[in-house]
């Protein structure tokens, strides 16, 4: 929203004029969790999958947890296995808000014994916005395991969170972690042109211990994309004056927090393009 400062006779109004809102129209997309668990020795066989996902775009909430726990008190059994998968995503009209998680477990303490647990959950879409928007984002994305011995490895995980528009010409978060890269996290803010966009995040876990081995892994990311009229500079949801002079101060030093088009370099352009956003309203 644009607040216009007027006056009737000697006493100053406020009034807010609008203009064509920033819009995110999904296009396609799919959202989905999935686990597996094989718990397996010389007296156990318990094999089992589930997955559960939607192509549609309403809010999505799911979750699945198998357990294999078969080592209870006298028992011949020595193998275990878990897996889950877990997802929670909401698509708006200029904000998009998602996290997904996966773990996995495997125990095997005898030479017949092999336990197997995996995880995951993924988030794909395809969008388009209808104007140039000021945008901020946050992600977070975490990947651990501790299913190895020495040097061996039995089990990993991984994080991916990548949205961008559909040529990869603009970049707008970008996270792949690895259980040996531990977790990273990313707010930024700018300008996204009108056009297609993609967003494609998945995590996956898995433990496969096989004789002797006890493992778990996990991986997990958030994340948090919202849109703002383009001459919002300071994204608190309404335009005055106090956003053209925080720009134009931005611009006159030469950050790249005024790059507006977003091409690497601060120019005329840049300031052309921010007011007449400015000028037109929200």
């Amino acid at each position: 929203m644009r607040l216009l400062s007027m006056c009737v006779g000697a006493l100053p109004l406020v009034v807010a004029t609008a203009a064509q809102a920033q819009v995110i129209t999904p296009v396609q997309g799919s959202r989905s969790v999935s686990a597996g668990i094989s718990a397996v020795d010389a007296t156990t066989n318990v094999v089992h999958s589930d997955s559960h996902g939607t192509h549609g775009f309403a809010p999505f909430s799911d979750s699945i947890v198998l357990k294999a726990n078969t080592q209870y008190e006298d028992s011949k059994s020595r193998v275990d296995a878990d897996g889950s998968g877990t997802g929670q995503s909401t698509i708006g009209a200029s904000r998009i808000t998602a996290s997904v998680s996966a773990t996995a477990r495997g125990v095997a303490m005898d030479p017949s014994a092999r336990g197997q647990g995996q995880g995951n959950a993924d988030f794909y879409l395809t969008f388009n916005v209808n104007r140039i928007s000021r945008y901020v984002v946050w992600g977070s994305a975490q990947a651990d395991s501790d299913a190895y011995i020495g040097a061996y490895q039995f089990g990993g995980s991984t994080a991916l969170l990548y949205v961008a528009d559909i040529t990869a010409t603009h970049p707008i978060l970008s996270l792949d972690i690895g259980n040996l890269d531990g977790e990273d996290s990313s707010t930024r803010t700018g300008w996204i042109p009108a056009g297609q966009y993609t967003l494609q995040g998945d995590v996956s876990a898995l433990v496969d211990a096989q004789g002797q081995g006890n493992g778990s892994a996990s991986a997990s990311w958030s994340l948090d994309l919202q849109l703002f009229c383009p001459s919002d500079y300071d994204v608190n949801g309404t335009v005055n004056v106090a956003d053209r002079t925080a720009f134009l101060n931005a611009w006159q030093a030469g950050q790249l927090a005024a790059d507006v088009d977003g091409n690497g370099t601060v120019d005329a352009t840049d300031r052309t393009l921010f007011l007449s956003a400015y000028n037109t309203g929200c």
